[in-house]
Protein backbone atom coordinates (compact mmCIF):
# COMPACT_ATOMS: atom_id res chain seq x y z
CA UNK A 1 0.00 0.00 0.00
CA UNK A 2 1.06 3.58 -0.76
CA UNK A 3 2.98 5.55 1.80
CA UNK A 4 1.04 8.48 1.08
CA UNK A 5 -1.78 6.46 2.32
CA UNK A 6 -0.07 4.26 5.44
CA UNK A 7 2.27 7.37 7.15
CA UNK A 8 -1.48 9.16 8.31
CA UNK A 9 -3.02 6.33 9.55
CA UNK A 10 0.40 4.78 11.34
CA UNK A 11 0.64 8.34 12.86
CA UNK A 12 -2.39 8.49 13.78
CA UNK A 13 -2.98 5.28 15.36
CA UNK A 14 0.87 5.32 16.98
CA UNK A 15 -0.08 9.02 18.85
CA UNK A 16 -3.47 7.72 20.14
CA UNK A 17 -2.14 4.32 21.79
CA UNK A 18 0.35 6.66 23.23
CA UNK A 19 -2.14 8.92 24.93
CA UNK A 20 -3.67 5.83 25.96
CA UNK A 21 -0.54 4.49 27.65
CA UNK A 22 0.31 7.88 29.31
CA UNK A 23 -3.78 8.17 31.05
CA UNK A 24 -3.30 4.07 31.79
CA UNK A 25 -2.12 2.97 35.30
CA UNK A 26 -0.51 -0.30 35.31
CA UNK A 27 -1.95 -3.78 36.86
CA UNK A 28 -0.42 -6.40 38.34
CA UNK A 29 0.68 -8.10 35.29
CA UNK A 30 2.26 -5.38 33.85
CA UNK A 31 4.40 -4.29 37.24
CA UNK A 32 5.17 -8.18 37.64
CA UNK A 33 7.06 -8.33 34.65
CA UNK A 34 8.44 -4.93 34.86
CA UNK A 35 9.78 -5.44 38.08
CA UNK A 36 11.09 -8.76 37.58
CA UNK A 37 13.48 -6.30 34.98
CA UNK A 38 13.82 -3.90 37.26
CA UNK A 39 14.95 -6.34 40.52
CA UNK A 40 16.84 -9.00 39.49
CA UNK A 41 20.74 -8.42 39.71
CA UNK A 42 21.44 -10.60 36.92
CA UNK A 43 19.80 -12.77 33.86
CA UNK A 44 20.95 -15.98 35.50
CA UNK A 45 18.42 -14.23 38.27
CA UNK A 46 16.15 -13.25 36.44
CA UNK A 47 15.63 -16.62 34.90
CA UNK A 48 15.09 -18.15 38.51
CA UNK A 49 12.77 -15.64 39.67
CA UNK A 50 10.49 -16.38 36.88
CA UNK A 51 10.27 -20.18 38.05
CA UNK A 52 6.95 -20.01 38.95
CA UNK A 53 5.48 -17.52 36.27
CA UNK A 54 5.73 -20.25 33.28
CA UNK A 55 6.40 -17.50 30.61
CA UNK A 56 9.43 -17.56 28.07
CA UNK A 57 11.71 -14.85 29.41
CA UNK A 58 12.41 -12.83 25.66
CA UNK A 59 10.26 -9.82 27.14
CA UNK A 60 11.61 -9.73 30.69
CA UNK A 61 15.02 -10.10 29.08
CA UNK A 62 14.40 -7.18 27.29
CA UNK A 63 12.95 -5.16 30.34
CA UNK A 64 16.29 -5.92 32.51
CA UNK A 65 17.93 -4.49 29.81
CA UNK A 66 16.20 -1.62 29.40
CA UNK A 67 15.63 -1.06 33.23
CA UNK A 68 19.44 -1.36 34.01
CA UNK A 69 20.58 0.72 31.16
CA UNK A 70 18.48 2.99 30.18
CA UNK A 71 15.89 3.66 32.91
CA UNK A 72 14.46 2.47 35.74
CA UNK A 73 11.13 3.81 35.72
CA UNK A 74 8.09 1.81 34.40
CA UNK A 75 7.80 4.80 31.59
CA UNK A 76 10.71 3.12 29.76
CA UNK A 77 8.58 -0.34 29.50
CA UNK A 78 5.64 1.89 28.13
CA UNK A 79 8.20 3.21 25.61
CA UNK A 80 9.75 -0.24 24.55
CA UNK A 81 6.15 -1.12 23.79
CA UNK A 82 4.91 1.64 22.12
CA UNK A 83 7.81 1.05 19.94
CA UNK A 84 7.27 -2.77 19.13
CA UNK A 85 3.35 -2.10 18.77
CA UNK A 86 4.41 0.88 16.29
CA UNK A 87 6.53 -1.73 14.43
CA UNK A 88 3.60 -4.07 14.15
CA UNK A 89 1.34 -1.81 12.80
CA UNK A 90 3.94 -0.13 10.27
CA UNK A 91 4.05 -3.88 9.16
CA UNK A 92 0.45 -4.51 8.98
CA UNK A 93 -0.59 -1.39 7.04
CA UNK A 94 2.50 -1.25 4.62
CA UNK A 95 2.38 -5.00 3.95
CA UNK A 96 -0.95 -7.10 5.12
CA UNK A 97 -3.09 -7.44 1.35
CA UNK A 98 -6.15 -5.61 2.85
CA UNK A 99 -8.04 -2.36 1.98
CA UNK A 100 -7.42 0.28 3.91
CA UNK A 101 -10.71 0.24 5.42
CA UNK A 102 -10.32 -3.12 6.75
CA UNK A 103 -7.06 -1.90 8.58
CA UNK A 104 -8.31 1.12 9.85
CA UNK A 105 -11.14 -1.32 11.49
CA UNK A 106 -8.59 -4.03 13.08
CA UNK A 107 -6.66 -1.41 14.11
CA UNK A 108 -9.55 0.44 15.92
CA UNK A 109 -10.99 -2.88 17.44
CA UNK A 110 -10.76 -3.91 20.69
CA UNK A 111 -7.43 -5.69 20.67
CA UNK A 112 -5.02 -3.50 18.65
CA UNK A 113 -6.45 -0.11 20.20
CA UNK A 114 -6.43 -1.81 23.93
CA UNK A 115 -5.95 -5.00 25.04
CA UNK A 116 -2.58 -6.11 23.00
CA UNK A 117 -1.30 -2.42 22.64
CA UNK A 118 -1.85 0.06 25.95
CA UNK A 119 -1.27 -2.86 28.27
CA UNK A 120 2.12 -3.51 28.05
CA UNK A 121 2.60 -7.36 27.93
CA UNK A 122 4.60 -9.71 25.76
CA UNK A 123 1.98 -10.31 23.50
CA UNK A 124 2.85 -7.28 20.94
CA UNK A 125 5.89 -8.40 20.64
CA UNK A 126 4.77 -11.75 19.14
CA UNK A 127 2.34 -10.08 16.95
CA UNK A 128 5.36 -7.87 15.70
CA UNK A 129 6.94 -11.37 14.75
CA UNK A 130 3.84 -12.80 13.53
CA UNK A 131 3.23 -10.07 11.32
CA UNK A 132 6.91 -10.10 10.14
CA UNK A 133 6.78 -13.77 9.22
CA UNK A 134 3.67 -12.83 7.39
CA UNK A 135 5.94 -10.36 5.35
CA UNK A 136 8.76 -13.51 4.76
CA UNK A 137 6.43 -15.59 3.49
CA UNK A 138 5.42 -13.75 0.62
CA UNK A 139 9.21 -15.45 -0.42
CA UNK A 140 9.10 -17.92 1.45
CA UNK A 141 11.93 -20.33 -0.56
CA UNK A 142 13.97 -16.99 -0.71
CA UNK A 143 13.57 -16.45 3.14
CA UNK A 144 13.31 -19.98 4.44
CA UNK A 145 15.98 -19.33 7.09
CA UNK A 146 14.89 -16.04 8.35
CA UNK A 147 11.61 -17.16 8.75
CA UNK A 148 13.22 -20.52 10.83
CA UNK A 149 15.11 -17.29 12.81
CA UNK A 150 12.09 -15.24 13.53
CA UNK A 151 10.04 -18.22 14.58
CA UNK A 152 13.00 -19.03 17.29
CA UNK A 153 12.37 -15.59 18.99
CA UNK A 154 8.49 -15.83 18.33
CA UNK A 155 8.65 -19.02 20.76
CA UNK A 156 10.17 -17.46 23.14
CA UNK A 157 7.87 -14.43 23.79
CA UNK A 158 4.69 -16.61 24.55
CA UNK A 159 3.44 -19.62 24.76
CA UNK A 160 0.43 -18.31 22.16
CA UNK A 161 2.99 -17.93 19.76
CA UNK A 162 4.71 -21.22 20.08
CA UNK A 163 0.89 -22.17 18.87
CA UNK A 164 1.55 -19.93 16.04
CA UNK A 165 4.46 -20.97 15.59
CA UNK A 166 4.18 -24.77 14.95
CA UNK A 167 1.49 -23.19 12.42
CA UNK A 168 3.65 -21.81 10.59
CA UNK A 169 5.95 -25.00 10.31
CA UNK A 170 2.89 -26.67 9.16
CA UNK A 171 2.51 -24.58 6.60
CA UNK A 172 5.85 -24.65 5.19
CA UNK A 173 5.50 -28.34 5.41
CA UNK A 174 3.05 -28.12 2.51
CA UNK A 175 5.14 -25.93 0.71
CA UNK A 176 8.07 -28.15 0.82
CA UNK A 177 6.11 -31.18 0.84
CA UNK A 178 7.99 -32.86 -1.97
CA UNK A 179 11.84 -31.11 -0.46
CA UNK A 180 11.42 -31.97 3.23
CA UNK A 181 15.13 -33.79 2.97
CA UNK A 182 16.55 -31.07 1.70
CA UNK A 183 19.90 -29.14 3.93
CA UNK A 184 17.96 -25.95 4.22
CA UNK A 185 14.31 -27.20 5.14
CA UNK A 186 16.54 -28.94 7.73
CA UNK A 187 17.90 -26.14 8.90
CA UNK A 188 14.50 -24.16 9.61
CA UNK A 189 13.22 -27.42 11.56
CA UNK A 190 16.27 -27.17 13.86
CA UNK A 191 15.76 -23.91 14.65
CA UNK A 192 11.76 -23.97 14.99
CA UNK A 193 12.38 -27.13 16.88
CA UNK A 194 14.77 -25.33 19.15
CA UNK A 195 12.52 -22.95 19.66
CA UNK A 196 9.58 -25.30 20.70
CA UNK A 197 12.11 -26.77 23.24
CA UNK A 198 13.07 -23.40 24.78
CA UNK A 199 9.42 -22.61 25.27
CA UNK A 200 8.79 -26.05 26.67
CA UNK A 201 11.30 -25.85 29.22
CA UNK A 202 10.71 -22.09 30.15
CA UNK A 203 7.60 -22.91 30.67
CA UNK A 204 7.74 -25.59 33.25
CA UNK A 205 6.77 -24.73 37.09
CA UNK A 206 8.21 -26.34 40.07
CA UNK A 207 5.99 -28.93 41.40
CA UNK A 208 6.37 -27.96 44.86
CA UNK A 209 3.46 -24.99 46.39
CA UNK A 210 2.64 -24.32 42.41
CA UNK A 211 -0.18 -22.39 42.64
CA UNK A 212 -1.02 -22.96 38.90
CA UNK A 213 -2.64 -26.74 38.96
CA UNK A 214 -3.87 -28.80 36.35
CA UNK A 215 -6.26 -31.53 36.75
CA UNK A 216 -6.20 -34.18 34.06
CA UNK A 217 -9.49 -36.18 34.78
CA UNK A 218 -11.51 -32.97 34.45
CA UNK A 219 -9.96 -32.12 30.79
CA UNK A 220 -13.21 -33.75 28.70
CA UNK A 221 -15.41 -32.83 31.53
CA UNK A 222 -18.77 -30.52 30.03
CA UNK A 223 -18.01 -28.00 32.31
CA UNK A 224 -14.05 -27.52 30.57
CA UNK A 225 -15.32 -28.29 27.36
CA UNK A 226 -17.98 -25.21 27.89
CA UNK A 227 -15.51 -23.31 28.78
CA UNK A 228 -13.38 -23.93 25.61
CA UNK A 229 -16.08 -23.54 23.45
CA UNK A 230 -16.35 -19.79 25.06
CA UNK A 231 -12.66 -18.88 24.68
CA UNK A 232 -13.28 -19.45 20.66
CA UNK A 233 -16.45 -17.20 20.74
CA UNK A 234 -15.63 -15.00 23.33
CA UNK A 235 -11.98 -14.68 20.92
CA UNK A 236 -14.31 -13.37 18.16
CA UNK A 237 -16.80 -11.19 19.85
CA UNK A 238 -15.01 -10.19 23.18
CA UNK A 239 -18.32 -8.49 24.56
CA UNK A 240 -18.64 -7.56 27.95
CA UNK A 241 -21.46 -7.70 30.83
CA UNK A 242 -23.60 -4.77 29.57
CA UNK A 243 -24.06 -3.96 33.37
CA UNK A 244 -20.01 -3.89 33.85
CA UNK A 245 -19.67 -2.04 30.97
CA UNK A 246 -21.92 0.54 32.07
CA UNK A 247 -20.19 0.56 35.99
CA UNK A 248 -17.06 1.22 34.25
CA UNK A 249 -15.69 -2.76 35.27
CA UNK A 250 -15.62 -3.49 31.53
CA UNK A 251 -11.94 -5.46 31.91
CA UNK A 252 -12.31 -8.92 31.43
CA UNK A 253 -16.29 -9.56 31.75
CA UNK A 254 -18.13 -11.38 29.44
CA UNK A 255 -21.77 -11.25 28.32
CA UNK A 256 -20.84 -14.13 26.18
CA UNK A 257 -21.63 -16.86 29.11
CA UNK A 258 -24.39 -20.12 29.44
CA UNK A 259 -26.05 -17.41 31.79
CA UNK A 260 -27.17 -15.46 28.54
CA UNK A 261 -26.56 -18.39 25.80
CA UNK A 262 -27.91 -21.41 25.96
CA UNK A 263 -26.01 -24.82 25.02
CA UNK A 264 -27.62 -25.26 21.66
CA UNK A 265 -26.43 -21.47 20.78
CA UNK A 266 -23.78 -21.60 22.59
CA UNK A 267 -23.47 -24.99 20.02
CA UNK A 268 -23.96 -23.28 16.88
CA UNK A 269 -21.45 -20.12 17.36
CA UNK A 270 -18.65 -22.39 18.30
CA UNK A 271 -19.19 -24.01 15.08
CA UNK A 272 -19.46 -21.05 13.28
CA UNK A 273 -16.51 -19.89 14.70
CA UNK A 274 -14.75 -22.96 13.01
CA UNK A 275 -16.33 -22.88 9.82
CA UNK A 276 -16.42 -19.54 9.26
CA UNK A 277 -12.91 -18.75 9.01
CA UNK A 278 -11.80 -21.97 6.58
CA UNK A 279 -14.86 -20.26 4.37
CA UNK A 280 -12.33 -17.33 3.97
CA UNK A 281 -9.53 -19.46 3.97
CA UNK A 282 -10.87 -22.14 1.41
CA UNK A 283 -8.45 -20.42 -1.28
CA UNK A 284 -5.54 -21.50 -0.07
CA UNK A 285 -4.45 -24.31 2.42
CA UNK A 286 -1.69 -23.46 3.60
CA UNK A 287 -3.03 -20.51 5.17
CA UNK A 288 -5.97 -22.68 6.70
CA UNK A 289 -3.38 -25.20 7.39
CA UNK A 290 -1.84 -22.77 9.78
CA UNK A 291 -5.15 -21.49 11.13
CA UNK A 292 -6.42 -24.35 12.32
CA UNK A 293 -3.25 -25.95 13.75
CA UNK A 294 -2.72 -22.79 16.41
CA UNK A 295 -6.85 -23.11 16.93
CA UNK A 296 -6.37 -26.55 17.86
CA UNK A 297 -3.46 -25.90 20.51
CA UNK A 298 -4.90 -22.91 22.08
CA UNK A 299 -8.38 -24.72 22.13
CA UNK A 300 -6.68 -27.64 24.05
CA UNK A 301 -4.76 -24.42 26.63
CA UNK A 302 -8.81 -23.35 26.91
CA UNK A 303 -9.78 -26.89 27.97
CA UNK A 304 -6.72 -27.86 30.27
CA UNK A 305 -6.07 -24.63 32.11
CA UNK A 306 -9.48 -22.85 31.91
CA UNK A 307 -7.35 -19.71 32.38
CA UNK A 308 -10.21 -16.36 31.68
CA UNK A 309 -8.22 -13.50 29.82
CA UNK A 310 -9.50 -11.62 26.90
CA UNK A 311 -5.64 -11.68 25.99
CA UNK A 312 -5.59 -15.40 25.82
CA UNK A 313 -9.51 -15.61 23.60
CA UNK A 314 -7.74 -12.41 21.62
CA UNK A 315 -5.16 -15.11 20.06
CA UNK A 316 -7.79 -16.80 18.33
CA UNK A 317 -8.64 -13.57 16.38
CA UNK A 318 -5.06 -13.09 16.15
CA UNK A 319 -4.43 -16.09 14.12
CA UNK A 320 -7.24 -15.78 12.07
CA UNK A 321 -5.61 -12.53 11.06
CA UNK A 322 -2.41 -13.76 10.48
CA UNK A 323 -4.28 -16.43 8.44
CA UNK A 324 -5.90 -14.23 6.26
CA UNK A 325 -2.87 -12.15 5.37
CA UNK A 326 -0.93 -15.42 4.44
CA UNK A 327 -4.04 -16.36 2.26
CA UNK A 328 -3.27 -13.03 0.21
CA UNK A 329 -6.18 -10.87 1.18
CA UNK A 330 -10.07 -11.01 1.63
CA UNK A 331 -11.71 -13.74 -1.07
CA UNK A 332 -14.72 -12.29 -2.61
CA UNK A 333 -17.39 -12.57 -0.49
CA UNK A 334 -21.42 -13.52 -0.36
CA UNK A 335 -23.75 -10.39 0.88
CA UNK A 336 -24.21 -12.82 4.06
CA UNK A 337 -20.31 -13.46 4.86
CA UNK A 338 -19.41 -9.55 4.20
CA UNK A 339 -22.33 -8.93 6.23
CA UNK A 340 -20.85 -11.33 8.84
CA UNK A 341 -17.30 -10.49 8.78
CA UNK A 342 -17.42 -6.50 8.79
CA UNK A 343 -19.90 -6.98 11.54
CA UNK A 344 -17.66 -8.40 13.40
CA UNK A 345 -15.17 -5.78 12.67
CA UNK A 346 -17.69 -2.98 13.83
CA UNK A 347 -18.21 -4.79 16.73
CA UNK A 348 -14.85 -5.07 17.71
CA UNK A 349 -13.96 -1.21 16.75
CA UNK A 350 -17.07 -0.21 18.86
CA UNK A 351 -15.55 -2.24 22.00
CA UNK A 352 -12.07 -0.64 21.35
CA UNK A 353 -13.27 2.42 21.36
CA UNK A 354 -15.32 2.26 24.93
CA UNK A 355 -12.60 0.38 26.40
CA UNK A 356 -9.64 2.98 25.80
CA UNK A 357 -12.64 5.80 26.46
CA UNK A 358 -13.30 4.00 30.14
CA UNK A 359 -9.43 3.43 30.16
CA UNK A 360 -8.79 7.34 30.03
CA UNK A 361 -11.67 8.36 32.12
CA UNK A 362 -11.13 5.96 34.69
CA UNK A 363 -8.21 4.48 36.90
CA UNK A 364 -7.92 0.95 35.45
CA UNK A 365 -6.13 0.36 38.59
CA UNK A 366 -5.94 2.16 42.10
CA UNK A 367 -2.66 1.93 42.83
CA UNK A 368 -1.03 5.24 41.64
CA UNK A 369 -4.30 7.51 43.23
CA UNK A 370 -3.00 6.25 46.21
CA UNK A 371 0.75 6.47 45.64
CA UNK A 372 -0.19 10.19 44.89
CA UNK A 373 -1.58 10.77 47.99
CA UNK A 374 1.30 9.18 49.88
CA UNK A 375 3.42 11.64 47.81
CA UNK A 376 1.28 14.74 48.08
CA UNK A 377 0.95 13.59 51.46
CA UNK A 378 4.57 13.71 52.13
CA UNK A 379 4.28 10.74 53.20
CA UNK A 380 6.49 8.07 50.71
CA UNK A 381 9.69 8.96 52.64
CA UNK A 382 8.56 7.54 55.44
CA UNK A 383 8.41 3.20 56.31
CA UNK A 384 5.46 1.92 53.95
CA UNK A 385 4.20 -1.48 54.99
CA UNK A 386 2.21 -3.69 52.59
CA UNK A 387 -0.65 -6.01 53.65
CA UNK A 388 -1.78 -7.68 50.78
CA UNK A 389 0.71 -9.34 48.39
CA UNK A 390 -1.47 -8.80 45.30
CA UNK A 391 -0.76 -5.04 45.61
CA UNK A 392 2.48 -4.83 46.30
CA UNK A 393 3.85 -5.10 42.48
CA UNK A 394 1.45 -1.57 41.71
CA UNK A 395 2.89 0.13 44.62
CA UNK A 396 6.73 -0.70 44.32
CA UNK A 397 6.54 0.16 40.86
CA UNK A 398 4.99 3.50 41.59
CA UNK A 399 7.24 4.09 44.64
CA UNK A 400 10.12 3.28 42.88
CA UNK A 401 11.44 0.41 45.47
CA UNK A 402 10.23 -2.48 47.37
CA UNK A 403 8.12 -2.88 50.33
CA UNK A 404 8.30 -4.85 53.15
CA UNK A 405 5.10 -7.26 52.73
CA UNK A 406 3.25 -8.61 55.74
CA UNK A 407 2.67 -12.14 53.77
CA UNK A 408 6.24 -12.89 52.87
CA UNK A 409 7.33 -11.33 55.86
CA UNK A 410 10.43 -9.74 53.80
CA UNK A 411 11.42 -6.92 51.50
CA UNK A 412 10.46 -7.82 47.90
CA UNK A 413 8.39 -6.27 44.61
CA UNK A 414 6.86 -8.92 41.88
CA UNK A 415 5.39 -11.77 43.50
CA UNK A 416 6.29 -15.40 43.58
CA UNK A 417 3.60 -17.54 42.79
CA UNK A 418 3.77 -20.44 45.72
CA UNK A 419 0.62 -21.11 47.44
CA UNK A 420 2.05 -20.50 51.01
CA UNK A 421 2.06 -16.88 49.81
CA UNK A 422 -1.40 -16.66 48.84
CA UNK A 423 -3.12 -18.08 52.40
CA UNK A 424 -6.82 -19.00 52.46
CA UNK A 425 -8.01 -17.62 54.04
CA UNK A 426 -6.34 -14.31 54.51
CA UNK A 427 -4.94 -13.82 58.36
CA UNK A 428 -5.79 -10.76 60.08
CA UNK A 429 -3.96 -7.29 60.56
CA UNK A 430 -3.51 -8.03 63.99
CA UNK A 431 -2.56 -12.02 63.20
CA UNK A 432 -0.23 -10.24 60.88
CA UNK A 433 1.92 -8.06 63.56
CA UNK A 434 1.72 -10.88 66.20
CA UNK A 435 3.70 -13.14 63.75
CA UNK A 436 6.40 -10.36 63.21
CA UNK A 437 9.01 -9.21 64.99
CA UNK A 438 9.64 -7.01 62.71
CA UNK A 439 6.67 -5.15 62.88
CA UNK A 440 6.59 -5.07 66.54
CA UNK A 441 9.44 -3.31 66.34
CA UNK A 442 8.62 -0.02 64.38
CA UNK A 443 6.48 2.64 66.67
CA UNK A 444 4.95 4.52 63.50
CA UNK A 445 4.77 3.19 59.84
CA UNK A 446 2.23 3.59 56.99
CA UNK A 447 -0.14 0.78 56.16
CA UNK A 448 -1.31 -0.04 52.81
CA UNK A 449 -3.37 -2.63 52.43
CA UNK A 450 -6.30 -3.98 49.86
CA UNK A 451 -8.88 -4.94 52.17
CA UNK A 452 -10.29 -2.66 54.09
CA UNK A 453 -9.46 -2.46 57.73
CA UNK A 454 -11.20 -2.06 61.06
CA UNK A 455 -9.70 1.20 63.06
CA UNK A 456 -8.43 1.67 66.56
CA UNK A 457 -6.97 -0.24 68.92
CA UNK A 458 -5.23 -3.33 68.16
CA UNK A 459 -3.41 -5.70 70.41
CA UNK A 460 -0.83 -8.15 69.14
CA UNK A 461 2.43 -9.30 70.51
CA UNK A 462 1.39 -7.96 73.97
CA UNK A 463 1.67 -4.63 72.55
CA UNK A 464 -1.20 -1.78 71.41
CA UNK A 465 -1.10 -0.30 68.34
CA UNK A 466 -3.08 2.41 67.09
CA UNK A 467 -4.85 1.90 63.42
CA UNK A 468 -6.13 5.59 61.98
CA UNK A 469 -7.43 5.64 58.09
CA UNK A 470 -6.14 8.14 56.11
CA UNK A 471 -7.65 7.44 52.34
CA UNK A 472 -9.23 4.94 50.56
CA UNK A 473 -9.04 3.84 46.55
CA UNK A 474 -11.96 1.96 45.60
CA UNK A 475 -12.90 3.39 42.34
CA UNK A 476 -10.82 1.60 39.45
CA UNK A 477 -11.93 -0.50 36.40
CA UNK A 478 -10.21 -3.75 37.95
CA UNK A 479 -12.11 -2.90 41.41
CA UNK A 480 -8.27 -3.11 42.54
CA UNK A 481 -8.60 -1.35 45.92
CA UNK A 482 -6.12 -0.02 47.82
CA UNK A 483 -6.91 1.76 51.73
CA UNK A 484 -4.11 3.65 53.69
CA UNK A 485 -3.57 3.97 57.42
CA UNK A 486 -1.47 5.66 59.41
CA UNK A 487 -0.03 2.70 62.40
CA UNK A 488 1.43 3.37 65.93
CA UNK A 489 2.46 2.31 68.22
CA UNK A 490 0.54 3.15 71.76
CA UNK A 491 1.72 3.26 75.36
Amino acid sequence: MRLTLVLPVFLIYVAIIGVGMHYHELWLDECQHFLIGRDSDSLSGLYWNMRYDGHPRLWNFMLFFVTHFISSSYIGMQVLHLIIVAGAAWLFLRYAPFTLLVKVLILSGYYFLFEYSVLSRNYSLGILLLFGVCVLLREPRRYLLWIGLVLFVMCNTHLFFAFAAMGVFFYLLVEYRKEWLTLPFFLFTLMFAAGFVCVAIQSRTPAEENFHHAYPSEWLSGTNLSFAAFGVIRGWLPVPQIGELRSGHFWNTYWMNDRHINGVICFVLFVFCWVFPGMLLRRDRKAMVFYFVALFWIFAFFIVTQQSANRYFGMVFIYFLAALWMSGGLPELSRGMRACLYGIFFIQTGLGLVALQQDIALPFSSSKDAVDFLRANRLDNKKIILDGYNGGPMISTYLGRKLYCTTTRSEGSFVIWKTSYWPRPRPTIAQEIAGSAYLQSLDDYVLVSTLKLDTGMIGAGGKQFGVESLASFTNSILRENFFIYQTKLRP
